[in-house]
């Protein structure tokens, strides 16, 4: 699962593995099915339930099972798209070092010999 910046996960919610919940999405008493992909600035909400491998669009406010029923699959482009932010994310932890120093006090924060 990726939650990525700007994202907003409100429970009750359960979101299943290999979900993307896009930038800015709003996730607030749903339920998200395995392979899901939550786009931008999309709502999903009063408990509805994502079926499996669904898109939800840019914009899209998902607020009816109706709604959540009708949705597509999951585009390939934005599943590649998914897999290249997962890709940099797991580059970051890597450089933080160079940002923030080699060395952390106890608090967490950094510093310089």
């Amino acid at each position: 699962m990726t939650i990525a910046h700007g994202a907003i996960v409100h429970g009750p919610c359960y979101i299943a593995d290999k979900v993307f919940v896009s930038f800015k999405s709003i996730d607030y008493t749903a339920i998200v099915g395995r392979g899901a992909f939550i786009s931008y600035n999309a709502v999903v909400t009063n408990g509805v339930r994502i079926p499996p491998g669904r898109f939800v669009p840019p914009g899209a406010n998902i607020d009816s099972q109706e709604k959540a029923d009708a949705l597509s699959t999951v585009p390939k482009d934005s599943k590649e798209f998914a897999h290249e932010v997962q890709r940099v994310n797991h580059e970051f932890p890597a450089s933080y070092h160079l940002l923030f120093g080699k060395n952390r006090c106890s608090c967490g924060f950094a510093y310089d010999q």
